[in-house]
């Protein structure tokens, strides 16, 4: 039997992909400094991941995006990046602190004018983006518990071949016991992608695990 990929081993690997695949620039790194400065939590997405949602926005052919979970703009800033340049990425955040930050990094990235910033709250923002369907992709990084919900929405809002992606599909290996509400609703969310009937999906063993699904076209 092959022997299990050990923590270390994993860690090993993930910086060989960043070292040959991820170019993280300045920029890049000064929002993850105010991120750290103005104390928010250290759960975005890691420079490898940030690549590798370039790589599904390329994939994707997307020219619109939307984010659910801007907190300081570092996964919205690689995103925003990968898009052409009349490209719009529309980014969800609650916290009108994380919001304010987000908004500084996106001027700092030179990317604002392809943003827009939704303030408030993630529910009320996609009931009104509604209007703007159908999205290219659609990328999810944030309160797991609602993940089941808007992974409804993405369904019910994504064009045919369009992308729907969620961070901490693994939850570091916790949806395989479960044991809190956000490891229940991770787990959830995998097993509700996988049984979706409009969408090919699967989950990518990278980094904590990107689950990423593809609608169907008729």
């Amino acid at each position: 039997m092959a022997d299990i990929m050990n923590d270390h081993l994993r860690a090993q690997l993930d910086e060989y992909t960043s070292e040959l695949f991820v170019s993280e620039d300045e920029t890049l790194r000064w929002i993850q400094e105010q991120a750290a400065a103005h104390q928010l939590p250290a759960i975005s997405v890691r420079p490898f991941e940030g690549r590798l949602l370039q790589i599904l926005v390329a994939l994707a052919g997307a020219k619109t995006v939307v984010e659910i979970g801007a907190l300081a703009g570092y996964s919205g800033t690689w995103l925003a990046r990968a898009l052409p340049a009349d490209g719009k990425l529309y980014t969800l955040e609650k916290n009108a602190k994380h919001a304010a930050i987000a908004r500084a990094s996106f001027e700092r990235a030179g990317v604002a004018h392809r943003v827009e910033v939704l303030e408030g709250d993630a529910h009320t923002s996609l009931h009104n983006l509604m209007q703007r369907a159908p999205f290219d992709m659609i990328f999810l990084d944030a309160d797991k518990v609602s993940y089941p919900t808007y992974l409804k929405w993405a369904v019910a809002n994504l064009r045919p071949g369009g992308l729907v992606a969620a961070h901490n599909a693994f939850r570091s290996g916790k949806v395989l016991n479960a044991q809190t509400d956000d490891d229940r609703a991770m787990d959830a969310f995998n097993r509700a992608l996988a049984a979706e009937p409009t969408l090919d999906s699967t989950i990518l063993a990278i980094g904590d695990g990107m689950a990423v699904g593809i609608k169907r076209r008729a």
